[in-house]
C-alpha cells in the first residue's frame, strides 16, 4: 500500500494519500477536486554502521562508527 504525494491542479494544495487499491478514487481534501498530479517522491533509508556502510548524511570514522556532523569523537 504505497503513500502517494499529490498536488491538486485546481487549488495547488499538496498532500499525501494512502492508496489501497489501484483504482481507488482520490480527491483533494481542500477543494474536493479530482484533477491531481503525482509528485516525484523520495525515500529515506537507515543503514546500520555495523553493516559496513556509511551512515546517511554523515561521515564514517576510522573506528567504523557514525559520527555526528562528520567529526569523529574517537579520532581526537
Amino acid at each position: 500500500m504505497p503513500i502517494h504525494e499529490l498536488r491538486c491542479s485546481g487549488c495547488g494544495h499538496e498532500f499525501e494519500e494512502l492508496v489501497r487499491t489501484q483504482g481507488q478514487k482520490v480527491a483533494c481534501p481542500e477543494c474536493g477536486g479530482a484533477t491531481l498530479e503525482r509528485k516525484l517522491s523520495t525515500f529515506a533509508a537507515v543503514v546500520s554502521p555495523s553493516g559496513g556502510a556509511a551512515c546517511a548524511a554523515r561521515e564514517t570514522c576510522s573506528a567504523g562508527t557514525c559520527c555526528a556532523g562528520g567529526a569523529c569523537r574517537l579520532d581526537d
